[in-house]
């Protein structure tokens, strides 16, 4: 199944966001920046900052 950003996008509170974090790595594994895959993703800068290693 191919990634889709989620359609309703309030916060989620304590759940945990596997699926684009997923996401995030497989782009920067492919070379995005973070901020790009961030972006591409529709997360905020931080929230991938916090998912990274």
């Amino acid at each position: 199944m191919e990634f889709q950003i989620r359609k309703i996008r309030a916060p989620q509170g304590r759940r945990k966001l596997t699926r684009e974090r997923e996401e995030y790595f497989r782009l920067m594994d492919q070379g995005f920046s973070s901020r790009e895959a961030c972006r591409i993703i529709g997360i905020n800068y931080r929230t991938g900052k916090r998912s990274a290693p």
